[in-house]
């Protein structure tokens, strides 16, 4: 009977085509490098200005549809025949759609030429644009959607320490591959108040990112962790003077000495930036238990950020959760 059931009801996973989901992760790097093109040019053209918006909004949906619900499921489960087969079918078709709107999208830059060769975008214009995808998809879920994310978030917090208020800063890493919801883990935990916010005197959120400028990145944790006032102070102090990593990295030192912070850092890719950050950017004696989250993907590189009883493996999505997921994006309650 089961036999028979898995022959008459494909999985999900079955349902969406590899090529189709190929399509549109590799489309949706060339929209954003487009649009970070667009955003320099959008004042001078009206229509590109429309295009861009369209495209932007496209790009939203396919980050959310890629990295909240095309989630990868770690098990097989004969509660999977619990899902109709129509509405697999409709929420493997949702896929196809992104792929036809972005197809349909796409040709409108061709047919009015809005961007061409001329204006490609720099490397580092595509990964600040794709910093602010990541921010907005991670930091606008409710928590209602949080589908399966209620334990680790409660054991990413346990882990956290709140209550810690002595001893050196701590490092917990959030490690898993891309498409698991490492980001929104740990922006659910940062944006808690009862746990985080009102437990630490200050808090910054980092987006790393495999290219990032350091002078920029230190601007921002200073405006976050130490106010505007601060960051205008600091570059008043500096007036007159060539900016440098090392005016910067010094002042935000010697403010966080005496601060209980939190800080976390998105998307590191390499050992290299951690130990810049870590070496440059904070202080060598706090002892206000302060902490600092990492999210990777790559196990190895945290186990050099941290010791492996601080490592959270984010896992799977059970069936369960999955496809309670893929059915509330699909706007379907069960």
């Amino acid at each position: 009977m089961w036999a028979l059931a898995s022959r008459s009801c494909p999985s999900f996973t079955d349902l969406i085509k590899k090529k189709d989901d190929k399509f549109i992760k590799d489309e949706l790097k060339t929209m954003q490098a487009f649009l970070a093109a667009a955003e320099r040019m959008k004042n001078k053209n009206m229509l590109l200005k429309v295009w861009a918006e369209q495209v932007r909004d496209l790009a939203y949906g396919i980050e959310d549809c890629l990295d909240e619900f095309m989630v990868h499921v770690g098990s097989q489960s004969r509660s999977r025949l619990l899902l109709k087969l129509k509405d697999r079918h409709r929420i493997a078709s949702q896929m196809r759609d992104l792929k036809a709107r972005v197809e349909e999208v796409s040709s409108r830059n061709t047919r009015y030429n809005l961007i061409t060769a001329d204006s490609s975008s720099s490397i580092d214009d595509v990964n600040s644009y794709m910093e602010d995808i990541r921010s907005h998809s991670a930091s606008n879920i409710d928590e209602a959607e949080l589908v399966g994310f209620a334990k680790a978030k409660l054991e990413l917090i346990e882990m956290v320490d709140v209550n810690s208020r002595d001893g050196i800063c701590k490092v917990i890493c959030v490690v898993g591959m891309g498409g698991l919801g490492k980001t929104t883990l740990a922006r659910k935990a940062f944006e808690s108040k009862e746990d985080i916010k009102n437990t630490f005197s200050c808090c910054a959120w980092v987006t790393v990112s495999q290219s990032f400028s350091k002078i920029e990145m230190l601007k921002d944790m200073i405006r976050q962790l130490l106010g505007t006032d601060s960051m205008k102070k600091c570059l008043k102090d500096l007036e007159g003077k060539s900016l440098q990593v090392e005016h910067l990295s010094s002042y935000l030192r010697e403010k966080l000495e005496d601060k209980r912070y939190f800080i976390v850092l998105d998307d590191l890719w390499t050992i290299d930036a951690w130990n810049w950050i870590k070496d440059i950017a904070f202080p060598i004696r706090n002892n206000k238990g302060s902490r600092i989250i990492v999210t990777t993907r790559d196990a190895g590189l945290a186990e050099q950020c941290t010791s492996e009883s601080l490592i959270y493996h984010l896992k799977h999505l059970q069936i369960e959760d999955a496809t309670d997921l893929l059915l509330r994006k699909s706007g379907k309650n069960t």
